[in-house]
């Protein structure tokens, strides 16, 4: 429902409520069938726009992603074979790093339409787009946690990069570490992110229980960025690239995709191809298949295509071919986990009491 629609029916309510005071100081004898009257139609109008308002989730798998085909960079959505990709932002702004909540109902995203890049959420079609936090700063690197409840992000100040977790609605804020890139896992307990060394960035994971951070890989790979979780927290997917700081920002010309267990051992590459640009990889909801971004050589330009890999020696699907896309995140209904989570209990356990 549109806001005109939604204030027309707070409006109606109002006047309904106004009306049936006075009448009821006219005549006491219709008290008992006013009030009743009068709740039904509050609880009427009060439900009635909350289920209007309320988003829906796509009824097969989709694709968020961030391409440049319209002249700046918009988001847009796609089934998983590449078909039917559509302007979800259509706005004149950059908008880029969009991810799904775990619902699928909403997308989080980053964008510049109101000054600096910072987050946003709208409905999983594109409408009511709306400001996560009151106060402008410049954010990215958005990550739903698996109750859908809290985000985490990153916060820049100059050329320092810090990790935070928030409410979705941009409340208690809490510092996590140094870093950039943060991937909630789906169990709630753990963040893991590309951590910032002395030449060098590390596979970090942060456990939210105690406060601690322990180091992955530090000493196998210098450079590792946007780590992943798999669906089922078992296993966690990265670009390792070959790089350099440079006045404070990371330039590198080649990437690989690697996927190694939560502990840090067995450690394989996905990627085989020694030119690839391949980075970005996005888990599908069943934890079978990647997503990654990849550079395609075209006469005097390159563009970066979004690809799907089933993880063996087949050669990838390319699911892009217009302007630069990037930035792939993938939802589908049928993941959903139909049994207990213990990443869930809360707010099951919230909407029960509620109800």
């Amino acid at each position: 429902m549109g806001k005109n629609k939604k204030a027309k029916l707070t409006l109606i309510g109002e006047s309904l409520m106004k009306h049936t005071s006075i009448l009821l100081r006219s005549n006491e004898q219709s008290y008992t069938k006013l009030t009743i009257l009068s709740c039904i139609i509050g609880t009427f109008l009060l439900f009635g726009s909350i289920s209007a308002v309320r988003s829906e989730a796509p009824t097969s798998g989709k694709i968020v992603f961030t391409s440049t085909r319209d002249g700046n960079s918009e988001i847009y959505i796609m089934n998983p074979d590449g078909s039917d990709q559509v302007n979800l932002s259509r706005d004149n702004a950059d908008d880029s790093d969009p991810v799904w909540s775990p619902d699928g109902e909403q997308i989080l995203f980053v964008s510049d339409r109101d000054g600096p890049p910072d987050l946003y959420v709208m409905d999983s079609d594109g409408s009511r787009v709306r400001r996560v936090f009151g106060s402008r700063d410049y954010r990215s690197n958005p990550s739903w946690s698996p109750d859908g409840r809290k985000i985490t992000y990153v916060e820049r100040e100059g050329r320092d990069a810090t990790i935070y977790t928030a409410t979705i609605r941009g409340k208690f804020v809490e510092r996590v570490a140094a870093g950039f890139m943060p991937s909630w896992s789906p169990n709630g307990r753990e963040i893991v992110f590309s951590a910032i060394s002395v030449n060098r960035s590390p596979l970090g994971v942060f456990n939210l229980r105690n406060r601690t951070k322990k180091m992955l890989l530090s000493n196998k790979i210098p450079w590792i960025v946007y780590p992943a979780w798999s669906p089922r927290g078992n296993e966690i997917a990265f670009s390792q690239i070959d790089g350099v700081f440079n006045q404070g920002f990371l330039e590198w010309s080649k990437a690989s995709l690697f996927v190694v267990n939560r502990d840090g051992i067995g450690l394989h590459r996905i990627a085989k191809d020694e030119t690839t640009v391949a980075i970005e990889p996005a888990w599908s909801p069943h934890g079978d298949e990647l997503i990654y971004t990849d550079a395609v050589m075209r006469p005097d330009e390159v563009f970066y295509q979004l690809f799907k890999t089933d993880m063996t020696d087949s050669k990838p699907l390319q699911l892009t071919d217009e302007g630069d896309n990037f930035e792939a995140d993938w939802f589908d209904p049928t993941a959903l986990d139909v049994s207990p989570s213990e990443a869930l209990l809360t707010t099951v356990w919230g909407k029960i009491k509620t109800n």
